[in-house]
């Protein structure tokens, strides 16, 4: 699920490794993890008409993760900043697609130049590859499915406690993904402390757990912090909020 960056200071030149740099465009050009590639959120969402960032569809994903080199022999390690949730979404994208080889580094990239692993702008080329999908709907709900079984789920809302108060789906409860971050550019908070901030929270593991934000980024976050500390029945409603409020849904 993680690797730390002395892993993969000792696997970045593996052959079957994908590592795949989640910021911006810009911050990628300005210096990047050697055999890095580029692969922002912009890339595997889409819009709908109330600006929910959604799933991409099937056939764009395959598309994209076969330029990268991606298939089903290779580890993928997705790479972020510290506090941007793009790259848990990510991660979301290729379990969700079927890629079960993939990996979070575990810090963000500004950090990495003191595990001794210094950035560089030299590009790096890749053999595209055949990517075969095998989407996973067990990892994603909809507004249909909740409204369908919302005595049967358990809602958390991954955003700010200002958001909530402004409105909020039925029965959910607030955990702010930011209180599963770690601490010095950690990604998430161990183990341990995730799992002592969700029993606080009363949160059971044997009930569907739902995850949702204001555009499915941050729930992604919250996502994994559930998975690290336990949690195997959790999905993400990527349309989340925006889409929630633009269905003209209840709200508590």
């Amino acid at each position: 699920m993680l690797v730390s960056p002395q892993w993969l200071k000792d696997h970045i030149d593996d052959s079957e490794l994908i590592i795949l740099d989640t910021r911006p465009k810009v911050s990628f050009m300005y210096g990047h993890i050697p055999n890095s590639q580029s692969l922002t959120i912009e890339q595997v969402i889409k819009f709908d008409q109330n600006g929910s960032h959604l799933v991409a569809d099937e056939k764009n994903i395959v598309e994209i993760f076969s330029s990268l080199g991606v298939d089903e022999s290779k580890t993928v390690v997705l790479c972020g900043e510290y506090m941007d949730p793009s790259v848990a979404r990510i991660a979301w994208t290729f379990l969700y697609f079927g890629h079960e080889k993939t990996k979070i580094l575990d810090h963000g990239i500004n950090t990495l130049p003191q595990f001794g692993i210094d950035l560089t702008r030299k590009s790096y080329n890749v053999t595209p590859s055949k990517f075969s999908s095998k989407v996973n709907h067990h990892l994603q709900i909809d507004a249909d499915d909740i409204l369908t079984n919302l005595e049967k789920i358990v809602l958390l809302d991954a955003r700010s406690p200002q958001e909530f108060m402004g409105g909020h789906l039925p029965n959910a409860i607030l955990i702010p993904f930011t209180d599963g971050l770690g601490t010095n550019g950690k990604m998430f908070s161990d183990k341990e402390n995730l799992e002592k901030l969700f029993l606080e929270r009363k949160i059971p593991k044997d009930k569907e757990i739902i995850c949702y934000c204001m555009h499915g980024h941050r729930a992604s976050s919250l996502f994994y912090q559930l998975r690290i500390a336990g949690y195997e029945k959790v999905k993400v409603y990527d349309g989340s909020f925006v889409d929630w409020n633009g269905r003209r849904l209840a709200l508590d």
